[in-house]
């Protein structure tokens, strides 16, 4: 007893001790990285240049060809395979932001200007290859035309312009303007205006840094005095951070050769990255003052030749001449953790707001900071799955088997009520009344009065997990085996309990309330359900079932809900779950978050309330296995898979073919190989790239991660190969490929009209044969007819009595047709139409009541007759309907009605499946009869004691006194004209152990039910 008092003491000492700092607190470096280098993806390491293409591609200019990179897969341009490409290595000029095409420039080759088509193929550009006057500016990676400033200024100044050609000195603003720095004078050439201007206020000054920011040229000099023109004119206006002058002196620090201390400030086309040490910056200009921004810093790449920015991935794409391709994915989740080695310290689950930027966790007090967080002495105080922050301030906890209060400030304990067991639930209610639980007890506490509301055995023995308030008055009770529901108005405690049908056996872990009242459950290993028209709807799947343990949701302000799970973190627009609890959606799309975002385990902690939280700075924070999980739900960058998709390139039997719209292949062509691609650079868990071929079936198959689609031993004939990305609100993004496969020579048209003739003739052949056989056994076979012609004759006569007999039994109906035929002939123009419609009713009635009598007594009399037994079997009840309503195609459309089976296929039935056939084809014949243009639903439900078989339509409403006739087997078919269908049902029925029940609708449709009970 006097351990567990200390322990409150304890934790306000530790409290207390906020204020140090805790030592050795390692600070995230802020992004992950991945290399492809020559050991697992390129040919050679050495990258020169980078630039993406319209439709999303990286490509990388190297010294061993050219490459195209998707996000996954490479794809190779070299002299072998490109025909253009006559050299090994390459530069890929700059291009300007809107830009349509790229450009490839050989680096030993001075005219040859090489460019990409919209197919993806590599050929020379006949105008820029003949321009002359260009230059090719390694520092920042633009082409440059001069023509029309060396016509003007070429004799004058030839020996500045042999410099331009072979220095790296000129930084270009696009192909048509640049900056030129010469012994001590600084150059502006501008192409469009044929004008090469000295900038005379920084004539004289030695430079230490050039570089071009937003379209202005920013020269540094040997004082670190920034001097800024736009266009050749001096921005007098322009300063710089404070901060950034110590990075100009880090940057020219490295090499004192100012050119080549430029050449660590690379252009992408839209940024200027600055490269200081093992720091990448960020240039740009904020109010007229160049500004940075620390993009990664303690960047363990060396040799970096190129770089690129990309704001939408948040990735820093990196070119290095020794080490390849480096992606630096920023990292937009931050992780709160203790700088401890036990599992248990980080292993978080609840978490509540404390002030100044802290959050309490079972475990001790982290800060945003991260850093001077505070480490309980003991992990195992306090109970980790339930705590309450309640209206006041104060906040609900249990410490072993005691619930316990304290407030905001953490300064005192106070124990409250001894449980028995840990707090596994709480919340607190408008008229500030609490509500709390342990493992199998549901308390009320109004005041300082707690009242036990239910006991073990009123929840059936099921472990409480969490609480729910989803209405006034109506509590959800979240259980290891289900669900149930209290009313918490009710006068006797423990009456207002009953169980909520739907998720009898599932582990609730928990109910969340979304801001237009819609209900939403997640469960432990049986998905997530949304509460709708009075029944759960289950959610669909992510494609790896992760979705399978939705631990919480947490609904952003655009939308959104974020559910963690225990493989990651998932992002899905409410309104596709709401579509599709509706039925007007069949797909939903999931965007997958994993550690690659900034956390260290894609595994989440749940079971506990609350079970994520909203910070007073509208950041998400969730419990994982390793620390807390934050991130602003608003400001992360969601990548959708929504580039173009190319089936670019086709291997038939080894040999390399350029893809087109339209192809013919030989059936020579055994095994096709397609590459198929699309740019997409995010997780690649939320690309789904399906494809199907039209020709051989409409099924869609996932597309292999390498992207190479393999066919083999295609027929002759045509064939469409689509692929798709599936998209946000049940949008894809297609690409179809024709290809036709020619037929052999003895498939074709010619060959088979030969083989035709010939069949035709041999025919002929065969059929004279045949026939002089025939002829010569017709006369010995006619001997044989003659001799048992007079058999036959005393047979006949035997025939004919017994036809005389049928007759005689057939004439006295017939012969009431044929009088009431006469009648209506002889009086169809005399007779007034009332009469005449009496005589064809009273004919259509006679003929019809004969068919309904032969074709229902057959059955019936068959029922009667001694010996009949009935054999039972386990039937599938759904195979049965979809027989029953393939029989009934011909006829619903006609009628224009729609079938719809919604009958589960695991519910199977012991019966006789003849009878119960001709039971439900009746019925469905019925239903189909008397609608037109409606839906006929069969559906079927299940429980521990019966199986229900329901027919609903939407024709028109039996007559409440047949049905009544019916029901209690008082029904005449002579009398009711509905001929001996329902007479045969309820005959059959009664042999089945079944029952029938019918309810006409108010105004339209009927609802019939078939109730048998299940075999013990």
């Amino acid at each position: 007893m006097i351990r567990h008092r200390l322990r409150p003491l304890l934790f306000i000492l530790c409290c207390l001790l906020l204020g140090l700092t805790s030592k050795g607190q390692p600070l995230t470096k802020g992004y992950s990285i991945t290399n492809y280098n020559s050991d697992n993806a390129l040919p050679q390491n050495s990258i020169n240049s980078m630039a993406f293409d319209k439709n999303g591609f990286l490509w990388l200019a190297t010294k061993w060809g050219i490459l195209r990179f998707d996000g996954k897969n490479f794809r190779e341009y070299n002299p072998e395979n490109s025909a253009a490409l006559l050299w090994n290595e390459y530069s890929l000029p700059q291009t300007e932001p809107g830009t349509d095409r790229l450009f490839f420039k050989p680096v030993f080759d001075t005219a040859h200007i090489l460019t990409l088509t919209d197919d993806y193929q590599i050929v020379t550009d006949p105008v820029r290859s003949v321009m002359p006057h260009r230059q090719f500016v390694t520092s920042n990676n633009h082409l440059f035309f001069y023509n029309n400033i060396y016509r003007k200024y070429g004799i004058a100044y030839k020996q500045l312009f042999d410099k331009l050609v072979t220095s790296y000195a000129p930084i270009t603003v696009n192909e048509q303007q640049a900056y030129f720095y010469d012994a001590g004078v600084c150059y502006f050439l501008d192409e469009t205006t044929g004008s090469m201007k000295e900038l005379r206020e920084i004539t004289g000054h030695k430079l230490k840094l050039q570089f071009i920011t937003d379209g202005f040229y920013f020269f540094i000099d040997d004082q670190y005095r920034a001097y800024a023109y736009k266009n050749g004119i001096l921005q007098s206006n322009i300063t710089y951070a404070a901060n950034l002058g110590l990075f100009f002196r880090r940057a020219a620090a490295v090499n004192p050769d100012p050119v080549q201390a430029s050449l660590k400030t690379r252009r992408d086309g839209r940024h200027t990255l600055m490269l200081c040490n093992d720091t990448i910056l960020q240039l740009r200009m904020v109010y007229n003052v160049l500004d940075y921004k620390i993009l990664a810093a303690d960047i363990p790449v060396k040799d970096i030749k190129c770089m690129i920015y990309d704001e939408g991935y948040q990735a820093l794409y990196i070119g290095t001449i020794t080490n390849g391709l480096y992606v630096l994915k920023l990292h937009e989740f931050e992780r709160l953790f203790f700088n401890d080695t036990r599992f248990i310290a980080n292993s978080q689950s609840l978490q509540i707001e404390l002030p100044g930027s802290r959050i309490l966790t079972p475990t001790g007090i982290l800060n945003y900071s991260n850093t001077g967080h505070v480490l309980f002495p003991d992990t195992h105080s306090f109970g980790k799955q339930a705590w309450l922050q309640a209206a006041d301030g104060s906040i609900w906890l249990s410490e072993f088997d005691s619930l316990k209060r304290t407030d905001i400030h953490l300064t005192s304990f106070e124990t409250l009520k001894p449980l028995g067991h840990y707090l596994t639930g709480i919340i607190e209610r408008d008229n500030k009344d609490i509500i709390y639980s342990n493992k199998h007890q549901v308390f009320r506490r109004h005041g300082t009065a707690d009242t036990i509301l239910l006991n073990e055995s009123d929840l059936m023995q099921t472990e409480v997990q969490t609480l729910k308030e989803v209405s006034p008055n109506n509590l959800w009770i979240g259980t290891s085996a289900g669900l149930f529901t209290y009313d918490l108005s009710g006068s006797r405690e423990g009456a207002g309990l009953r169980p909520v049908g739907g998720l009898e056996k599932a582990a609730i872990q928990t109910i969340y309330v979304a801001k237009d009242s819609s209900i939403w459950i997640g469960t432990y290993g049986q998905g997530i359900y949304k509460f709708y028209k009075d029944r759960f709807i289950k959610m669909p799947m992510d494609s790896r079932k992760s979705l399978v343990t939705a631990h919480c949701f947490m609904e952003d302000r655009q939308g959104y809900f974020w559910i963690p799970t225990n493989r990651g973190l998932f992002r899905v627009a409410k309104k596709e779950l709401d579509n599709y609890a509706a039925g007007r959606q069949q797909q939903v799309y999931y965007y997958y978050v994993d550690k690659s975002y900034g956390f260290s385990t894609n595994e989440f902690n749940g079971r506990c309330t609350p079970c994520g939280i909203v910070t007073r700075d509208n950041f998400f924070s969730l419990p994982s296995l390793d620390g807390l999980v934050r991130f602003n739900p608003d400001s992360v960058h969601i990548i959708l898979p929504d580039n173009p998709i190319f089936v670019d390139l086709l291997q038939a039997n080894d040999k390399r073919l350029p893809v087109k719209n339209k192809l013919e292949l030989t059936r020579d062509s055994n095994q096709l190989v397609f590459e198929i691609s699309t740019p997409y650079f995010g997780n690649r868990f939320n690309l789904h790239l399906e494809y199907t071929i039209k020709g051989l079936n409409d099924n869609w198959y996932p597309v292999p991660d390498d992207g190479k689609l393999i066919l083999t031993n295609l027929n002759s004939g045509n064939y469409a190969l689509s692929v798709r990305s599936q998209n946000p609100d049940a949008r894809y993004t297609y690409s179809t490929f024709h290809l036709t496969i020619l037929p052999y020579w003895y498939e074709q048209v010619w060959f088979k009209c030969l083989l035709g003739g010939l069949a035709i003739g041999a025919f002929l052949l065969f059929f004279r044969l045949r026939y002089n056989y025939q002829v010569k056994r017709a006369q010995l076979l006619q001997q044989m007819v003659d001799e048992r012609t007079g058999q036959l004759s005393e047979s006949n006569k035997v025939k004919e009595l017994m036809i005389s007999a049928i007759l005689h039994d057939l004439r006295s109906p017939l012969r009431f047709l044929h009088i009431l035929a006469r009648r209506m002939y002889n009086k169809h123009k005399t007779s007034e139409d009332k009469e005449l419609s009496n005589l064809l009713s009273q004919f259509d009635n006679a003929t019809n009541e004969i068919y309904d009598f032969t074709q229902g007594f057959f059955v019936f009399t068959n029922m009667q007759k001694e010996g009949f037994v009935i054999h039972r079997q386990d039937v599938v009840l759904r195979e049965i309907v979809s027989e029953i309503i393939s029989l009934c195609e011909v006829g619903a459309h006609i009628q224009k009605n729609t079938f719809n089976n919604l009958v589960p296929s695991s519910i199977t039935l012991n019966t006789d499946a003849s009878l119960l056939n001709l039971v439900l084809r009746n019925l469905a014949d019925n239903a189909n009869k008397y609608t037109c243009g409606g839906f006929i639903t069969i559906e079927a439900v299940t429980d521990e004691f019966t199986t229900r078989i329901i027919i609903t339509d939407a024709g028109d409403t039996m007559d409440r006194e047949l049905v009544t006739r019916i029901l209690d087997k008082s029904y005449n078919p002579s009398q009711h004209g509905m001929g001996w269908g329902y007479k045969i049902i309820i005959e059959i029925l009664a042999r089945l152990q079944g029952t029938l029940n019918i309810v006409p609708g108010d105004d339209r449709g009927n609802i019939i039910t078939i109730t048998f009970e299940n075999n013990s």
